[in-house]
């Protein structure tokens, strides 16, 4: 029995060492991508006018001329070597290819589909190569679904009763991708959304 379980503990010790190679290789892996995409700005634009300003706050209107829109949003990215010094090439680019939207008010009251809109997943694919410009890319930030639903479907004016209640909430925006070796990347950015039946533009 002894002897049987000298001749068993090399094999347990190789079993070992290869695991913990395995698990270095990953860190290593993870350690070698020598860049980070980030969010310069993120910005949003009503839906109800024929040509949208983007400012860093949305004023969403839930009915618009009897009729429902969605809201556009606008990022800025840009890829940044982790060391300053290490200049970057086309190789360190970052192709984004979806995104997630989550709403959250100040008080605290953060139910979905009760205190604020539903979370929802999408898809938008641009790359971000590194360089001394950013790259800007539009996408959906307001759904038109999310106006057909509570609690924003409950801000509509109904029967010409004016209704004063405002919606205010924190966009968070997460934008999933990976870089030109398949290593995943992610970023987020934020901004204010205020829901309500506001006045129609002219």
């Amino acid at each position: 029995m002894r002897a049987m379980s000298f001749k068993l503990l090399p094999v347990a010790v190789i079993a070992f060492l290869a695991a913990m190679t395995a698990a270095c290789g990953d860190m290593v892996m993870r350690d070698r991508t020598s860049a980070i995409v980030v969010v310069d700005a993120l910005v949003a634009a009503s839906g109800a006018t024929a040509t949208p300003t983007f400012s860093g706050t949305l004023q969403s209107d839930v009915l618009t001329r009897g009729g429902i829109i969605s809201d556009p949003g606008r990022v800025t990215m840009r890829v940044i070597g982790k060391d300053p010094t290490e200049l970057l090439s086309l190789g360190n680019s970052v192709t984004i290819t979806r995104y997630l939207v989550t709403f959250r008010r100040s008080d605290g009251r953060n139910t979905p589909g009760v205190d604020v809109p539903f979370p929802f997943d999408s898809a938008v694919t641009f790359t971000v190569t590194p360089g001394s410009t950013s790259t800007t890319a539009s996408f959906e930030l307001i759904r038109h679904t999310a106006k057909l639903e509570a609690p924003l479907l409950g801000l509509r004016d109904q029967n010409n009763n004016i209704n004063w209640t405002i919606i205010s909430t924190l966009a968070e925006v997460t934008f999933f991708g990976h870089d030109q070796a398949g290593r995943q990347v992610s970023a987020s950015g934020t901004i204010g959304v205020q829901f309500g039946d506001f006045a129609d533009p002219q």
